[in-house]
C-alpha cells in the first residue's frame, strides 16, 4: 500500500516498506491478540515518523529550498535539492531538528496527560495511543541522535568534523554501528540490530571510497602570491584566516583579517586584498550577501578580486546574468575550482540548462561531495537531459561502487535511447548488490527493456 500526499506543501511519499516494517516491530501485539492495538501501534508509528521527518523539512523550508519526505523500511528521509550548499552549521541544524521535533511532541503529550485529568474520560485505546506517541518519539528521537550514519546523530558528526574528516566520520559510524548491533542483538531487537549491520556496512563503502576534500576558494592565484614578497607574520595570519573560513568560523576568519588589516605598516595590496576577501567569505557563510558585497568594494581596491567571490556574491543577491558572466570568464580563463564551477551549476540550472549544468558538473564531479553529484544527476534526469546524468550516475558509481548509482546510470541510459549501454549498467549494478527486482520492473524508465534482455539480468518478481 503506496501512497503519496502533500501536507504544508511537502511532499510525502509512503512505500509499502514502511508499512511491513512498522508491522513487524508491533508483532508482538499480534502474538498477544491485541488485534486494536496493533493498528493504533501502526497509526503511532506513522505519525511518530513523519513527525520527526517534519522537523527537518521545516528547517529546510526556513533556508527557502522546497523538501521532499519519504517513509520507507527503514524509517524516514527528508531530501531537498539546492546546488547552492548549506554551511555545516545549517546542516547540523537541519539534521537535530528531526529529533527534537519528536521531543517537543513527546513533552507536549505528556504534559496534556499530567495536567489534563477530564482526557481520562476518553477511551481506553486513545490514551494508550498517547502514551505510545510519548515513548516512540522519545525512543525514535534518542535512536537517531547516534553518531551512526545515515542516523541523524551520524550527520551532525559528519558536518561537525567537516569534509576533511570524512574517512574518521565512516570509522566513527562503522565503529559505534558494530558495538551498538551487538548491544541490540544480545537485547532482542533483532530488527534494529539489522538496521545497525546495514548502517556499519554503509560506513565501511565510505571509509573505503575515500571523497576528496574540497579545494578551498583561497587556493586562488596561489603562484601569483609567491611572486610577491610577504612579511612572514602576514602570512601567518592569512593562512589561519583562510582556514577558519574553510571549517566556518567566521568570527575568528575576520578577526584575523582585521589584524592583517590593521597592521602598520600596511602590507602588501595582495595581502590586503586577500583580507577583504576572506571577510567577505564570512559573510556571506553567515548569510549576509549585502555586507559580503561592502567587503568586495574594499577589495577591488587593493586589484582583481577572486572571481568566486564575486560570482557567489552575485547569486547570492539574486543576479543570476553577472554571476554567470564572471563564472563563465573564470571557467574559460581555467579555472577549475569547485568555488568557481559550483555556483556556475546553480546559475545555469535556474535559467533552465540543466544539459549544460550537468557538463559542468561532471567536468569536477571528483571535487564534487557524493550527495551534490547525485543531485545534479537527479536535476538532469528530471530535465531530460538523460545522456549527462547517466555519465554523472556512472562517474559515481565508479568512484563509490554503489549498485543504486549503476541502476540511476541504467534508468537514465535508458530514457536516452541507449538499451544496450543501460542493460551493462544494470549488470553492474546488479553484480554490486541491487536486488530490488520489483522495482525495476515496475519502473517506468526501463519500460523499453522489459521482456527478456531485462528477463536476463533481473529476473520477473
Amino acid at each position: 500500500m503506496r501512497m503519496s500526499f502533500r501536507l504544508f506543501g511537502v511532499s510525502v511519499d509512503v512505500q509499502i516498506g514502511f508499512w511491513l516494517s512498522a508491522a513487524l516491530l508491533g508483532y508482538g501485539f499480534l502474538a498477544a491478540q491485541q488485534y486494536q492495538l496493533f493498528l493504533v501501534w501502526i497509526l503511532v508509528v506513522f505519525l511518530s515518523v513523519l513527525m520527526h521527518e517534519f522537523g527537518h523539512a521545516l528547517a529546510i523550508k526556513r533556508y527557502r529550498i522546497e523538501p521532499e519526505i519519504t517513509l520507507h523500511f527503514m524509517g524516514g528521509t527528508t531530501t531537498w535539492r539546492s546546488l547552492l550548499p548549506l554551511g555545516r552549521l545549517q546542516h547540523v541544524l537541519i539534521s537535530l531538528a528531526g529529533p527534537f521535533a519528536g521531543f517537543a511532541v513527546a513533552g507536549l503529550l505528556h504534559l496534556v496527560l499530567s495536567y489534563g485529568p477530564a482526557l481520562y474520560a476518553l477511551p481506553d485505546m486513545v490514551l494508550s495511543g498517547m502514551e505510545l506517541l510519548i515513548k516512540v518519539n522519545l525512543v525514535w528521537g534518542l535512536l537517531n541522535l547516534i553518531p551512526v550514519l545515515p542516523f541523524d546523530g551520524g550527520h551532525v558528526l559528519e558536518h561537525a568534523l567537516g569534509p576533511k574528516r570524512a574517512r574518521l566520520t565512516a570509522a566513527i559510524s562503522g565503529v559505534a554501528a558494530v558495538l551498538l548491533a551487538i548491544l541490540f542483538l544480545r537485547a532482542g531487537f533483532f530488527f534494529f540490530s539489522f538496521i545497525l549491520v546495514m548502517s556499519a556496512f554503509q560506513s565501511l563503502q565510505r571509509f573505503r571510497s575515500e571523497p576528496a576534500a574540497p579545494s578551498p576558494s583561497m587556493n586562488r592565484r596561489r603562484a601569483e602570491f609567491q611572486e610577491e614578497p610577504m612579511p612572514p607574520e602576514t602570512a601567518v595570519l592569512l593562512q589561519r584566516a583562510r582556514r577558519a573560513v574553510e571549517d566556518e568560523r567566521t568570527g575568528e576568519a575576520m578577526a584575523l583579517s582585521a589584524e592583517v588589516l590593521a597592521q602598520s605598516p600596511a602590507p602588501p595590496k595582495r595581502a590586503l586584498r586577500e583580507a577583504h576577501e576572506l571577510i567577505g567569505w564570512s559573510h556571506l557563510l553567515l548569510g549576509d550577501a549585502k555586507r559580503a558585497e561592502e567587503a568586495l568594494a574594499q577589495a577591488r581596491k587593493q586589484g582583481e578580486p577572486d572571481p568566486a567571490l564575486v560570482g557567489a556574491i552575485h547569486l547570492a543577491l539574486g543576479e543570476l546574468k553577472q554571476a554567470r558572466k564572471v563564472l563563465e570568464a573564470a571557467r574559460a580563463a581555467g579555472d577549475d575550482r569547485k568555488e568557481v564551477a559550483g555556483p556556475l551549476i546553480r546559475v545555469l540550472v535556474e535559467q533552465g540548462e540543466a544539459a549544460r549544468a550537468a557538463a559542468v558538473a561532471l567536468d569536477i564531479v571528483d571535487q564534487l561531495s557524493e550527495d551534490d553529484a547525485r543531485r545534479m544527476a537527479e536535476i538532469a534526469f528530471e530535465r531530460g537531459a538523460f545522456d549527462w546524468s547517466a555519465r554523472l550516475y556512472e562517474a559515481i558509481f565508479r568512484r563509490v561502487g554503489l549498485g543504486e548509482d549503476a541502476y540511476g546510470a541504467a534508468r537514465a541510459s535508458a530514457k536516452d535511447g541507449n538499451l544496450e549501454g543501460a542493460l551493462d549498467l544494470l549488470r553492474r549494478a546488479v553484480e554490486a548488490g541491487f536486488s530490488d527486482r520489483a522495482r525495476a520492473w515496475s519502473d517506468s524508465a526501463l519500460e523499453a527493456l522489459r521482456g527478456s534482455a531485462l528477463e536476463a539480468v533481473l529476473p520477473r518478481p
